[in-house]
């Protein structure tokens, strides 16, 4: 049962730009600044309530593509929208007049998301129309459904559930998003000014109660990943962070150029940077393959 839970918490914490400057010490709070980042904007649009059991996931899309100018090969992994409405087999994506070239920002909960971007408004919904999408009402907005999937399409948004959910998990009432949760805000303070970020299921019941591997740029080749963790006191954090350390030390030089700091203040937690390697050919490696600190955060 353990290494079961511990498989699906990797996966949160795995399945997850300018280096956030946080010191040894310092408190992971927003430092006074009341303007919502990127991140914060996006995951705004996520309800709290459609978080439980379903990864939050985020993409600067509009960023990557300026990265992908210096380097493109360099993002393939982790700078594409990871939507199940792309990727599903049941919806071409395409074929509705649909392009990733067109989103902004891609925020995906589990099953259900929310672009920003420029559409062609008036086509796509001409082509679902004509692929057989049923138009209907749903609290006010005009939606398309069609086989399980649920679409709201304007010229400067879509949102969509799939398999089932309908837009509630991506219509969260006032005061009830993701951005409003105080765990996701410290996340988003602590990860700093991110192009990508995966987040992992929150448990208040567990030692790391909610945790995000996050993917910075200062240029397309000076590329990093970062990884923060809230936990459920300063003792636990402290043990968090010696355990980082112990782990970059076992598997030098895997890590080198690592940074472990203990959060402290209304969130204690940890967080840990750590540098993609010169002769790496993709960018976001803690999220492809160099999962040894996201297991030993599991395992706490």
């Amino acid at each position: 049962m353990r290494r079961a839970r511990e498989r699906i918490r990797t996966g949160g914490m795995a399945f997850a730009c300018l280096l956030s400057a946080l010191t040894t010490g310092c408190s992971s709070g927003s430092g006074g600044d009341d303007s919502p980042s990127a991140l914060m904007d996006a995951v705004g649009h996520i309800s709290t309530a459609g978080t439980k059991g379903a990864q939050v996931s985020y993409l600067d899309a509009a960023r990557v593509r300026s990265l992908e100018k210096g380097d493109s090969r360099r993002f393939r992994a982790v700078g594409q929208a990871g939507s199940p409405l792309m990727t599903g087999y049941r919806f071409n994506a395409h074929a509705y007049g649909l392009d990733p070239a067109m989103i902004d920002t891609d925020v995906t909960n589990g099953y259900a998301g929310h672009w920003q971007g420029s559409f062609d408004a008036d086509h796509v919904t001409a082509k679902l129309k004509a692929g057989g999408f049923t138009r209907r009402a749903w609290h006010g907005e005009t939606v398309w459904t069609k086989d399980g999937i649920t679409l709201q399409v304007s010229k400067g948004e879509i949102s969509f559930g799939y398999a089932g959910k309908d837009l509630s998990a991506v219509r969260p009432a006032k005061g009830e998003s993701v951005a409003d949760d105080q765990d996701y805000r410290a996340l988003g303070d602590c990860l700093g000014d991110v192009y990508r970020v995966d987040f992992g299921g929150k448990d208040p019941k567990d030692p790391v109660r909610l945790s995000a591997t996050g993917q910075l740029a200062k240029s397309a080749k000076q590329t990093s990943g970062v990884i923060c963790a809230l936990t459920d006191g300063k003792r636990t954090a402290e043990r968090a962070a010696d355990r980082l350390k112990s782990v970059i030390r076992q598997r030098a030089p895997r890590f080198d150029g690592a940074n472990v700091t203990v959060l402290t203040g209304d969130s204690p937690g940890v967080k840990v940077t750590v540098p993609d390697r010169p002769g790496d050919k993709r960018a976001g490696r803690l999220l492809i393959s160099d999962i040894d600190l996201q297991l030993a955060l599991s395992r706490l």
